[in-house]
């Protein structure tokens, strides 16, 4: 009876290992192994300072001396448990590299050696096809080795923060000397000498490791617009915030916009990227990223997707917590284009301005915002005093339903002119008809100029039927 037990226990093992090997297609084919990712990684070296000939080991001269052209293919390039050679033109090619978040490249020739530490977001996105290692390559792989001896996990961004520029060129600089020291001095590599090892230890206690934390910080404003949370939202944003485009942008008039958003929208995906991360001296940093929000109207039920915004936001730490201090599009007219200033708001809320007073049907406001020299390249006709009477004319026989626009792009041209990419929607209701006239999706590049008491619409707005209707 036991016997009987345990054969079945064994069957039974052995069916549930199957069973969990097999894909599940009713045969007993078993499921591909996940295959591990796996890098061909190449590039060149580059050494062009002075380097003592007996330093790299095969060099035979009857007399040590300083050469500033070695013979690379003397390099062995390690990464991983990998090896190759590299060529006399210092190029490399290694092949099959296994991912690792811990990956450094090492090129040793003799008791010369270099380094290059490739990040698992540098193996991920960027070209492996163009790697240089180099001297700068090789502290800043030091000094990132060094903190993760004693626990910090330092990034890119954390190590090339301008306010640590100088320690990474002490260590630069105490490399570039080391490869001048006779053979004797050196008992393993010139990276292990006193001279190397002090300044890279330096280095790596006195970096702080930033990244992560300000990374996390888009992670949780992202799950606080999808939960609607203002309260906690509030918390991100810095009493001192302002916008460069946007002289009358607050911490309250942010935070009030915010709140109308999450009583009128609710919000299916918040979607970034970040691109690049700077940190600059009294704990700023300035984050270029990219956003886009795509939402439901309650009040209506309909989708609504934001344009895509691309921006440096301006983070800066205060206690404990980064906030953001400057530059985060959240009006509609807000730039979506980096390098936005002062002007870019002006012409905005001009723009705005123009827009309400069409909705309005207020044509004395309409006329404060279009320059007197105005005029369209495709229609000669095409004066100030035409626009304002054709508007006149339709505010007559039509009531303007909606009247959108969106900017897409702003190319200013000197100080005092800009073109505006841009696209727009009019939808009207007839009088005569009773019935909804819509003129579809315009889309028009508009010059705009500054004057005496402010910019004006100067050029190129599509206003009758018979303009063009997508102009790139």
């Amino acid at each position: 009876m036991k016997n009987s037990r345990l054969r079945f226990l064994i069957i039974s093992i052995v069916l549930f290992c199957i069973s969990s090997g097999c894909v599940n297609h009713g045969n007993l084919t078993f499921r591909d192994v996940p295959q591990p990712e796996e890098y061909q990684i190449s590039g060149k070296i580059i050494l062009s300072d002075p380097v003592e000939s007996d330093l790299l080991g095969s060099m035979r001269q009857a007399m040590p001396d300083l050469i500033t052209n070695p013979n690379f293919s003397k390099f062995i390039l390690n990464a991983s448990a990998l090896s190759v050679g590299v060529a006399t033109d210092a190029t490399f090619m290694i092949q099959n590299v296994p991912f690792s978040n811990t990956l450094v490249l090492n090129a040793v020739a003799g008791k010369v050696a270099l380094k290059k530490r490739l990040y698992p977001d540098e193996l991920r996105e960027t070209d492996l096809s163009r790697t240089t290692i180099n001297i700068d390559s090789t502290a800043k792989a030091m000094i990132w080795e060094k903190g993760s001896l004693i626990g910090k996990d330092l990034t890119l961004a954390d190590i090339t923060a301008r306010e640590y520029a100088p320690l990474v060129a002490t260590l630069a600089t105490a490399i570039k000397l080391s490869l001048q020291l006779p053979k004797s001095s050196v008992i393993a590599t010139v990276l292990d000498t006193d001279m190397v090892q002090i300044p890279a230890k330096s280095a790596a206690q006195a970096i702080i490791p930033r990244e992560k934390t300000l990374t996390e910080a888009f992670s949780v404003l992202q799950n606080i617009i999808l939960r609607k949370d203002s309260n906690l939202f509030q918390h991100y944003i810095s009493p001192d915030f302002g916008n460069d485009w946007d002289s009358t942008a607050n911490y309250s008039d942010c935070l009030a916009a915010i709140q109308r958003y999450f009583k009128e929208y609710d919000f299916n995906t918040a979607s970034y990227t970040i691109h690049q991360m700077e940190f600059l001296p009294d704990n700023k940093a300035i984050v270029r990223v990219s956003f886009q929000l795509e939402m439901i109207d309650i009040s209506s039920g309909l989708p609504v997707t934001s344009p895509i915004y691309t921006t440096d936001v301006g983070w800066e730490l205060e206690g404990t917590m980064w906030k953001i201090y400057r530059n985060l599009p959240y009006k509609p007219g807000d730039p979506t284009q980096l390098g936005a200033d002062s002007r870019w708001g002006e012409i905005s809320r001009a723009h705005a301005s123009l827009q309400l007073a069409l909705v309005r049907e207020e044509l004395a406001t309409m006329s404060q915002y279009i320059s007197e020299n105005f005029g369209n390249d495709w229609d000669l006709n095409s004066t100030k005093n035409d626009l304002l009477e054709t508007a006149r004319v339709r505010f007559l026989n039509d009531d303007v339903k909606v009247a959108t626009y969106s900017i897409k792009t702003i190319e200013f041209i000197g100080s005092d002119s800009a073109k505006i990419r841009c696209s727009g929607e009019v939808r009207v209701i007839s009088h005569t008809l009773g019935i909804d006239l819509d003129w579809g999706a315009v889309n028009a590049v508009v010059q705009w100029r500054r004057e005496v008491d402010g910019w004006k619409l100067f050029r190129n707005l599509p206003y009758k039927l018979n303009h063009p209707r997508n102009l790139n």
